[in-house]
This record gives C-alpha cells, structure tokens and sequence, in this order.
C-alpha cells in the first residue's frame, strides 16, 4: 500500500496512459480507415461513368450560353450602329430651304402645301401647292425663286397662268445637289 500522494501520482499516470493510448488508437484507426478508403475514392471519383456525365453536364452548360447566337447578335447591332451613323452621316437641314421658300412669297400668295420628293436620278424636289389672288403675284414669286442659289430650277406648268385671280398653282422647285451635299463613309 501506498501513502496517498503516490496513490494520486499513480492514479494521474495511469488516466493519463489511458488516455494517450485512446488516441493512438483513435489515430491509427483513422489512418487505417483513410489508407483503406482513399483508393475507392479515387475510384469512384474517376470512373469513366462518372467523367462522362460531368462531360456531358459542362458541354450542356456551355450551351446554353448560346456564344454564337450572341455573336450574330453583337454583328446585327454593329450593322445597325454603322447604318444609322452612315445615314446621320448624309442627313441635311431642310429648314433653310423651306425658309428661303416661304420668306421668298410675296404678299397675295398663300401656300397650302410643301412635298419633298426624290427623283431616279437621286435630285430632290419641292412641290409647292398654294394659291395666288393675281397673276402677277405668282409672276412675281416664281422670280423671286429662280433667284434663289439652292434651286437649279423652278417649273410652272401654263396651267397656273391661265386664271387671272384666284388662281391655284403647283411649282416643281429642283433642288441645287450642292444643297445637301455629303461625303460618304468610309
């Protein structure tokens, strides 16, 4: 028998052998079993089964990403953007020209109104429809027209000069190509 402080030194010793011989075997057991199992791991991870259908999973994926829908659609719109800055390109102020033919009228001429047309030629065209209360009046404004640098020309049918009041007129006025001249795109 032995006095109570080896009694308490041996009963410590022996918790503690008790306990380090619990992990070692814990340790072991955990080793054992992760050498043991690893290799079945692997292969059921690379099983050809397995990377097929991974294979087939990404490729799905990838497809619905549609790249190449996507790319026909940056192309159209790249198109577009170079359409519309082509036709911003060649746009012309017509107001000046509508300006010059209304601040041309003189009094007794009222206009009732102005078409823009385009011939095959690519020559634009007003068709100016009005009405004047004398026959010198409409004289009068289709000089005044021809004097006008942007239209090259001012057609009156002798249709309009058959009335000597209250006469309805219609006038081709071709326009100068200077006028709305543009430099194409590159």
């Amino acid at each position: 028998m032995l006095t109570p402080n080896y009694e308490k030194e041996f009963r410590r010793e022996k918790i503690i052998r008790v306990w380090i011989s619990f992990l070692v075997i814990l340790i072991i057991a955990a080793a054992t079993g992760l050498v043991f199992m690893l290799p079945s791991y692997f292969v059921l991870v690379l099983s050809k089964d397995d990377i097929l259908r991974r294979l087939q999973a990404e490729e799905k994926v990838f497809e619905k990403k549609e790249f190449k829908s996507l790319e026909k659609t940056i192309a159209a719109l790249n198109t577009t953007i170079f359409t519309f800055e082509k036709n911003e390109k060649k746009r012309h102020d017509l107001a000046p020209l509508l300006n010059k033919i209304a601040i041309n009228t003189v009094s007794g001429i009222s206009l009732v109104s102005i078409t823009l047309s385009k011939n095959e030629q690519g020559s634009f065209t007003f068709s100016v429809v009005g009405e004047a209360n004398a026959r010198d009046d409409l004289l009068k404004y289709i000089d005044r027209l021809r004097v006008v640098q942007e239209f090259s020309s001012v057609n009156s049918p002798v249709a309009n000069l058959l009335k000597e009041n209250k006469a309805s007129f219609v006038l081709d006025i071709k326009i100068n190509p200077e006028a709305y001249k543009y430099e194409s795109v590159k």
